[in-house]
């Protein structure tokens, strides 16, 4: 199947208004306010932010707050891929791009969304998916739009979340090894060692303990289900990277 192609637009009335209006409203994921932070910074036209649109025809259109760096830096034609695999379009991807990395919190403070959350959607919308952080954005991009399509939408929050975290790491790796197996496994080992790594730091410090604990969805409940479907048997190594909170290892380069 070929590769759909981007295209470049500009702004429109509305695209500026959903970005005023998402940014106002209350969310539990980002309590911070990246998202008006990033607003703010526009108005004012510190640091380079600047307002971008691209448009992949019949599929969606993301309308970018950011820096220039930031927008080249995105990988369109995996994006595109994405899509191409998820099927159903998307309205509108509104995306602040927050430079603020993952991060752990001061010991014996709970590990909570500003530490590591980057976007948000309704569950079986196609309206419109929020990416508010810059880092890994695109991971973030392919878990919203599990949301959209309904994945898993039976199952409790907790769980929800978990089973759609570890699709999303199996989805992805399988994109980015585009169908070769050999590149699978070896992308599959650097993640499942992440993996390991981030789970083992967060039981023995005490932060993250069962599904009542915030975190748990997104790291060690997502361990767990992908212990049990079979991705994390040959999991063994030396970690070569510092561990953060964020999802997947930088080695993946995403």
């Amino acid at each position: 199947m070929p590769e759909e192609q981007w295209i470049d637009d500009s702004a429109t009335k509305d695209d500026i208004e959903m970005l005023k209006k998402e940014a106002k409203g209350d969310s539990m994921i980002d309590k911070v306010n990246f998202r008006q932070q990033v607003l703010d910074k526009w108005y004012s036209k510190a640091e380079g932010i600047d307002l971008f649109v691209k448009e992949l025809p019949g599929r969606t259109r993301v309308v970018f707050l950011g820096s220039q760096e930031q927008f080249n830096g995105i990988q369109w034609q995996l994006w595109a891929r994405i899509f191409q695999g998820i099927g159903h379009p998307i309205g509108r991807i509104l995306f602040y791009g927050h430079p603020s990395e993952r991060f752990f919190p001061t010991p014996g403070e709970a590990l909570g969304p500003e530490n590591v959350n980057g976007g948000y959607t309704n569950l079986c919308s196609q309206e419109r998916i929020v990416i508010y952080r810059y880092e890994e954005a695109t991971r973030v991009l392919l878990h919203e739009l599990l949301h959209t399509a309904c994945f898993d939408k039976e199952k409790g929050v907790e769980e929800l979340e978990a089973s759609t975290e570890a699709w999303t790491e199996i989805f992805l790796c399988a994109l980015l090894s585009k169908g070769k197996s050999g590149a699978f496994s070896s992308l599959w080992l650097k993640q499942c060692m992440w993996i390991q790594g981030q789970c083992e730091i967060l039981e023995i410090s005490g932060t993250v303990n069962g599904p009542q604990d915030y975190a748990w969805r997104y790291i060690n409940g997502k361990r767990d289900i992908l212990y049990g479907l079979g991705f994390l048997k040959k999991c063994n190594g030396d970690l070569p990277v510092k561990l953060t909170p964020r999802f997947t290892t930088p080695e993946w380069s995403i």
